[in-house]
């Protein structure tokens, strides 16, 4: 048996579960590497500019500018206000740090200055200085009376601890992760692929002749437990069909081989006995031309419902009054009424129409109505019964022979299922019928069935769409 071109499901399952883990760990690292440096970046130039806004707001009404400057500071920003004197000489007019722990970072902002502060109006991030890479807001204000910049710097020091921090975090989430990954892939894979491991086995075991095996999966999950309960039908209805063909080949061997075996004795005994005797030539020929008469009427049968039940055949759906179709059934065993004293009973309620295949249906009645004279009882009664209800038609044929067990109710149906016990069959047949009737009740997607019990006969219905009439 040809393998498959990924091997086993447990591994592919596992496989692809930590390839699927690594691509968004991977995703989160492209992330932090490429965009979050500047995301950061992004968020501090507009905390900046929001402070910077505030604290010029502050100064232009002569408001106290410790707070919003004590906020900076807490937050890594840090405030310098300068003034220029007329040689270019920078002073500081106020400096935030309180204890100068950063003088480099404010020996760049005066450096900064004394090159152009015009050029550095705005909120940018400088590559010219030591620091490189710190963020700066400047703007021109009027601080105590003098002509002044504002200044807040950040340092990019705490923007690399930041991030320097954040990867390390992941770098730990990272292993942890792939990990708990492994493990948890690992434990899915097993419970999903064992149930469909053991049924695989139970298929071998199966398909070896073993007609014992069940298909079990316990307490998985809901698609495989269907799976199972649908393998365990297709068993049991695999089993059935190869019962029902074994009993078909022996039935279809059987019905041929006697009407073969007669036509073959009788031949003989013509060319051998009655050759020159015309009345027993004539009988002898008569039994051969029913014995080929019934072989047509079996192979005609076999292909019927072999068209029937692969849908070759098409239904011609026609509008048929289904009271007279009925009646002319019944008229066709009047022989068997007048000469050999069976009895009809008809109740059949008048111009009742639907619409079907007016010929498959008139075969339905046929083999209703003669499965039914087959099997009655010594009354020798059927009963046929063609009644309204609303928007349907019900067909009833009564007889009232050794009934059906609930066992048998559904085996009926099957093709050459027969009687244990049975009455005289006047009336001739394959053992088809029944499976015809099915096969063409079915194709019309009508209603139907039996009601009976044991030596109580039988009542086998029918319910037609009835197309209402004036």
């Amino acid at each position: 048996m040809k393998k498959g071109n990924f091997g086993k499901l447990k591994f592919n399952m596992w496989f692809y579960f930590l390839i699927f883990t690594v691509l968004i760990i991977g995703l989160i690292w492209v992330i932090q590497l490429v965009f979050m440096e500047n995301y950061y970046s992004n968020v501090k130039t507009s905390e900046m500019r929001n402070y910077g806004e505030l604290i010029d707001v502050a100064i232009n009404n002569e408001s106290d500018i410790e707070k919003p400057a004590r906020e900076c500071r807490d937050r890594g920003i840090y405030v310098y206000i300068y003034g220029i004197e007329a040689d270019g000489e920078v002073y500081v007019l106020y400096n935030s740090i309180e204890d100068c722990d950063d003088l480099l970072l404010l020996d760049a902002t005066q450096n900064l200055l004394r090159e152009n502060a015009e050029d550095y109006i705005g909120v940018y991030k400088s590559g010219n200085y030591k620091r490189r890479g710190d963020l700066y807001y400047v703007s021109k204000t009027d601080y105590k009376g003098e002509k002044a910049y504002l200044i807040l710097t950040c340092s990019h020091n705490g923007m690399a601890d930041v991030l320097s921090v954040m990867h390390i975090l992941l770098a730990v989430i990272t292993v942890v992760v792939l990990v708990i990954s492994f493990i948890l892939a690992w434990y899915f894979s097993s419970k999903l692929s064992k149930p469909i491991d053991e049924m695989s086995l139970t298929a071998k075991k199966w398909a070896e002749g073993d007609n014992t095996a069940v298909f079990e999966v316990g307490n998985s999950y809901t698609e495989i437990t269907e799976l199972a309960d649908a393998l365990n039908y297709a068993k049991e209805e695999v089993s059935r069909s190869g019962e029902l063909q074994r009993d078909l080949l022996a039935n279809v061997s059987h019905d041929l081989k006697t009407p073969l075996t007669m036509i073959k004795a009788y031949a003989e005994m013509i060319k051998d006995i009655s050759g020159d005797n015309k009345e027993k030539r004539e009988k002898h020929t008569q039994v051969i031309i029913d014995e080929a008469d019934r072989l047509t009427m079996l192979v005609n049968d076999i292909l019927n419902l072999s068209k029937l039940q692969s849908s070759v055949d098409d239904l011609t759906m026609t509008e048929i009054n289904l009271s007279e179709l009925t009646e002319r059934v019944i008229g066709r065993f009047s022989d068997y009424v007048e000469n050999k004293g069976y009895k009809i009973e008809a109740g059949i309620a008048p111009d009742l129409i639907t619409i079907a295949d007016e010929k498959k249906v008139e075969q339905v009645i046929y083999n209703l109505l003669g499965n039914s004279i087959n099997y009655t009882g010594e009354d020798m009664t059927v009963k046929v019964y063609l009644t309204a209800e609303n928007d349907k038609i019900l067909l009833e044929i009564i007889d009232s022979g050794k009934g059906i067990s609930e066992e048998a109710m559904d085996t009926i149906w099957e093709r050459y299922y027969r009687f244990s016990e049975t009455n005289t069959r006047p009336v001739k047949g394959t053992g088809l019928g029944l499976s015809i009737v099915k096969a063409i009740l079915d194709n019309h997607k009508l209603e139907y069935g039996v009601r009976s019990k044991k030596d109580c006969g039988s009542n086998f219905y029918v319910k037609f769409n009835r197309v209402r009439n004036e």
